[in-house]
């Protein structure tokens, strides 16, 4: 069976939408296949999509993770062809670059496409999964991690995905004590969105063990039949720049919002 490439996402409002909508509450972020699913902005124990409660792992408070994404903050990026931007106008400006110019974070971004947290890319070289190349940024120290992505792991075995999720996860918190480290799960469109289910639930119950924040893209519904084709690029896998700018809203509204009430209140819609 041929290995899975990254998959594209466009989204269901426009940035612009988003903005003024993050103006009024703290907001709420590759690919291709897999089964299983989430809700929403996830960060155990899931709950309806209606109330979420806005707690993060026990080393991350509110005021924990509103220092690490304030302006100015180190901030480390590592993911696959969405966070390295293929699909954009430049096939070098994802949603990575974009929302680190929003938030003036001093940031390395490490993308690479077809890599996953298992799937090694075009190179075949373990060296290029998530792992080893958050261990190579160790000199950096920075105060927030992203970790995003896995649609390419979708022909992984699910226990195998969830047990190396956790592992990389728990890697950069023991790398970088003092840093928030959050994962953001698969984000194609549609229809591409829908065959990442399974991968999203390895990716989400992953971070769970490790007691990392994850941000649901999908069970979130970000991509929609109506919005995908507006923020798709040509190839229908991957996001255009209208798209890119719009997945790093969401990802920074997820932020926001974690940064937003104090541990274990609720934030309702």
């Amino acid at each position: 069976m041929a290995r899975r490439s990254d998959r594209g996402r466009p989204g269901a409002d426009s940035p612009a939408a988003i903005r003024r909508r993050r103006r009024v509450f703290p907001g709420i972020a590759l690919g291709t296949m897999a089964l299983g699913v989430i809700g929403l902005l996830v960060i155990l124990p899931s709950v309806s999509s209606a109330c979420q409660p806005v707690t993060t792992s026990s080393g991350a408070s509110a005021s924990k993770v509103a220092a690490a994404i304030a302006p100015g903050s180190r901030v480390l990026i590592v993911g696959d062809s969405y966070t390295s931007g293929r699909g954009s106008t430049t096939g070098l400006h994802g949603w990575a670059q974009d929302i680190v110019a929003d938030r003036r974070w001093d940031a390395k971004i490490d993308g690479y496409p077809g890599t996953g947290y298992v799937d090694t890319g075009r190179t075949g070289s373990s060296h290029y999964t998530y792992g080893p190349r958050i261990e190579r940024h160790a000199a950096f120290d920075p105060q927030l991690v992203l970790v995003q992505g896995s649609q390419n792991d979708w022909l992984v075995d699910a226990e195998m995905l969830q047990a190396r999720v956790e592992r990389t996860l728990r890697t950069a918190e023991q790398t970088w004590p003092d840093a928030v480290v959050v994962a953001v799960g698969p984000s194609a469109p549609q229809p591409w969105a829908q065959s990442t289910t399974g991968v999203a639930a390895s990716v989400s119950a992953g971070a769970a063990a490790a007691g990392v924040p994850y941000i649901d893209a999908l069970g979130g519904g970000w991509f929609t039949a109506a919005n995908s084709p507006r923020y798709q690029a040509s190839d229908g896998a991957h996001l255009n720049d209208a798209g890119y700018q719009y997945l790093a809203d969401r990802v920074a509204q997820s932020l926001d919002e974690l940064a937003g009430p104090a541990d274990g209140d609720e934030q309702c819609a």
